[in-house]
């Protein structure tokens, strides 16, 4: 009985690992250089040093082919990722995050380098190991991954930043994914992945880039992207021009986080189980277009302070619906044996998208203030729901239409 809920354990363990670097960089870090008086501009570009994640499918055949060692494709490019993570964290530990902007950005894009690769191995692991009749649970428990990591690489990191300083609790978090490196010792690879390095597969990504089902997909997401992208950049800070310690900063977002990871995405799940994932797509950007608006309404009748800490929760709860709807539909897409490459490309593109709301999200929220980034949101996403509306009906695109493609 254990061994069969060990995949889905250690789903939650590898996306925390991976997840808490990434919380490091989008989390913590901003709040350490707006606290230190870098201008909003100059965070919202250090956002674009996930980059990484825009072109990460150039290399997700490879990750999708070759196992390294013996623990088998997926698992032995986990292995190594979870250990460059330590490596990149701990050479950051020995940087000054006051002086060595530079060296301490570069770091970040090899972390957020490493992993993107990470993703892509556990993207195809959760599309191999689970049925599709699993997949919206997978997608849910990859979120709480997030939620945990998130805590960690956010909450935590600033609390121990503030006790302990930059450097121990740098090197804390490096042990600590250690620690979390030892699941992928505890979960089984996917039996379709066992002798795949053996049999002659070609390697391209032309297939995918000419595949208009994935195209349209990822047009019709992007209003969406971009929107809760110009948020979620500017949200912890807008706490920080109000006063908030730089650790309670961290803890609003984490438990943010929490409660919405633990009661949206577990509901979005369910409820993604009752139609088909084209369809979850629609509702879902439906959904979060009616609640940006609402918070659009609400935020002119409270104080700012509270409004501010509401914000948060919005955003994150946002992104809880946005990743469980995403993933289940990215997972539906994806062919047999090129699910690392397939829902890689389309998260690729997401980011993308994304990295355009970050790039821009300071000179909008210097220019027309921060209320201003959460009505983008809701506009993109209320496009995006008209968008998939349109094409869906318009194409008939379904999972298995597009994998034809």
């Amino acid at each position: 009985m254990a061994s069969r809920y060990m995949p889905h354990i250690g789903m939650v363990a590898l996306a925390s690992q991976q997840y808490l670097a990434i919380a490091l960089i989008y989390s913590a870090i901003p709040v350490i250089l707006r606290g230190n008086g870098a201008s909003l501009e100059l965070v919202g570009l250090y956002g674009t040093v996930f980059f990484a994640f825009t072109v990460n499918f150039l290399w997700a055949p490879v990750v999708d082919r070759w196992s390294l060692n013996r623990l088998g494709l997926r698992r032995s490019w986990i292995l190594l990722t979870q250990i460059a993570t330590t490596t990149a964290l701990a050479v950051m530990a020995f940087l000054n995050p006051k002086t060595d902007f530079v060296l301490v950005f570069l770091v970040s894009l090899a972390l957020a380098t490493v992993a993107a690769t990470q993703r892509i191995a556990t993207l195809g692991y959760i599309a191999e190991a689970l049925g599709s009749g699993e997949r919206p649970l997978g997608a849910a428990l990859l979120g709480w991954g997030r939620v945990v990591g998130h805590v960690i690489g956010g909450a935590v990191c600033l609390q121990l930043i503030e006790i302990v300083g930059w450097r121990p609790a740098l090197l804390g978090l490096a042990l600590l994914l250690v620690v979390f490196a030892g699941w992928v010792f505890a979960i089984p690879e996917p039996l379709h992945c066992m002798n795949r390095w053996r049999s002659p597969q070609r390697l391209s990504i032309f297939p995918i880039l000419l595949n208009n089902g994935m195209w349209t997909t990822a047009a019709l997401i992007a209003p969406g992207v971009i929107g809760i992208a110009l948020a979620f950049a500017m949200v912890q800070l807008r706490l920080v021009d109000l006063g908030f310690a730089a650790a309670d900063i961290g803890w609003i977002g984490a438990l943010s986080n929490v409660v919405m990871y633990t009661i949206i995405a577990p509901v979005t799940s369910a409820i993604l189980t009752r139609m088909a994932p084209n369809r979850g797509v629609i509702w879902g950007c439906a959904v979060l277009a009616i609640g940006f608006g609402a918070l659009a309404i609400i935020d002119r009748y409270v104080g700012v302070r509270v409004s501010a800490v509401a914000s948060v929760g919005i955003v994150f709860a946002a992104l809880a619906v946005q990743h469980v709807t995403f993933t289940n539909w990215f997972l539906a897409l994806a062919r047999p044996g090129k699910a690392g490459t397939d829902v890689t490309f389309l998260t690729s593109v997401m980011s993308a998208f994304a990295l355009i709301g970050f790039a821009a999200s300071g000179f909008i929220a210097a220019r027309f203030g921060y209320r201003v980034t959460l009505i983008l949101p809701g506009l993109g996403y209320a496009l995006s729901a008209l968008l998939a509306a349109a094409f869906i009906r318009a194409a008939n695109l379904t999972p298995q239409r597009v994998a034809r493609d």
